[in-house]
């Protein structure tokens, strides 16, 4: 395959990677704790490892899908449990025996009395156990204390894990690509109670993402049909 056409070729496939990409990131616009992905695009050379070749192809190059970790509006409630996080970190939750960072903070209480996600999950305290609910209304200050008619009852954990170590798992929920149990406490966010963190996707930016990859993708399409028409002829011209 020659550079030309292999360059054609990657750069329309990497433009609708970024439409599905884009695509996702719109369908979830009114969710929640919703984090977008992001690609970002680099026209590398592809240097061969052959001895026998010299020469690189040029080609459109993918890196991983990056999530964008920046902070969604802030949309008021009337929960006692719905709490949103201003600044970097992170709710801890378990399923199971495995541990997961979210954003996500509309909780419940379970049939047991436990402090849970709507899947539940069971959400974490400061100390890493699970988080008994008081009987009646609940004040949870902006340290997460959880407040209850006979005082403090627990506090919610807040975590700093690294960003780059976060993997999306779904329904909000991130795992970890280290120990979670040995990732601190946050020491640069709040709680703020009857508030829920919307999705960070901004609807306007995401089309004209969208409309710009669907250009570019058939500027690709149109530069490929160029290409084989050419070496049509060129074929045509060769058995004559």
């Amino acid at each position: 395959m020659s550079s030309g056409l292999y360059a054609a070729l990657s750069g329309a496939l990497a433009r609708m990677e970024t439409v599905e990409t884009v695509t996702n990131n719109l369908s979830n616009a009114n969710t929640p704790g919703f984090k977008k992905d992001r690609l970002s695009f680099a026209a590398v050379l592809n240097q061969a490892t052959q001895t026998n070749r010299s020469a690189g192809v040029n080609y459109a190059y993918i890196p991983d899908k990056k999530i964008d970790f920046s902070e969604g509006v802030t949309i008021q409630t009337s929960r006692d449990l719905d709490v949103a996080i201003e600044g970097k970190g992170f709710f801890k939750v378990k399923v199971g025996e495995q541990e997961f960072f979210t954003r996500l903070g509309n909780f419940t209480r379970s049939s047991d009395g436990k402090l849970v996600t709507r899947s539940g999950a069971l959400v974490l305290g400061s100390g890493g156990q699970p988080i008994e609910l008081p009987d009646g209304s609940i004040n949870i200050d902006e340290n997460g204390v959880i407040i209850g008619k006979d005082g403090e009852a627990g506090r919610l954990g807040l975590f700093a894990p690294d960003e780059a170590q976060l993997v999306k798992r779904g329904s909000g929920l991130f795992s970890y690509n280290g120990d979670s149990t040995a990732v601190e406490q946050s020491s640069d966010a709040q709680i703020l109670q009857h508030h829920l963190e919307g999705s960070n996707v901004q609807s306007m930016q995401e089309v004209v993402v969208m409309m710009t990859s669907m250009r570019g993708f058939e500027s690709y399409q149109k530069a490929m049909k160029n290409y084989f028409s050419i070496e049509e002829k060129t074929n045509e011209i060769g058995a004559l």
